[in-house]
């Protein structure tokens, strides 16, 4: 079982790291809770906020 176990970790570690940037390369970020997306939302998936706006118009 054990082998199971440093696999599982190694998938979640990749999964977890992938997360990480593509969230880095996002267009349009919430002001609230700093989350980022490639796609526009008018309320925020992880927060439900209603303040995603565009980094290309902050910038």
């Amino acid at each position: 079982m054990g082998i199971f176990n440093k696999f599982g970790r190694q998938i979640e570690q990749f999964k977890q790291n992938a997360k990480e940037a593509a969230e880095e390369a996002g267009d349009y970020q919430c002001q609230a809770c700093d989350a980022r997306f490639h796609t526009d939302y008018d309320e925020c998936p992880e927060c439900g906020a209603q303040e995603v706006t565009s980094l290309s118009n902050s910038k």
